[in-house]
């Protein structure tokens, strides 16, 4: 049984550069060391890949948020939170984000 290889966002756009180049698919395969239903679902989320703000080049996921309104009144809390010196904990966090 082979190990899963995960790839960063950087790392599969230069696939779908590859794949834009006309290599073989399973040359490209090969060459990343990944199975082809792997390139297949790679081309298939071409738009997301390619339209995703990586400013971390070394992320894997494409994140999304699901309750977009919440994590943005979260996220100012725990700002006003730290300027405040107010010590703050994951499960502190769960509470007011519910």
């Amino acid at each position: 049984m082979s190990k899963r290889k995960c790839l960063s966002i950087k790392e599969k756009n230069l696939i779908l550069h590859e794949v834009d180049k006309g290599v073989k698919k399973k040359d490209i395969a090969l060459k990343f060391g990944i199975p082809p239903n792997s390139l297949s679902t790679i081309i298939k989320n071409r738009d997301k890949i390619q339209n995703y703000d990586s400013s971390n080049s070394c992320s894997k996921h494409l994140k999304t948020c699901v309750h977009e309104d919440v994590d943005e009144a979260v996220l100012k809390w725990i700002h006003a939170m730290r300027d405040k010196n107010v010590p703050i904990s994951g499960p502190l966090i769960i509470e007011e984000a519910l």
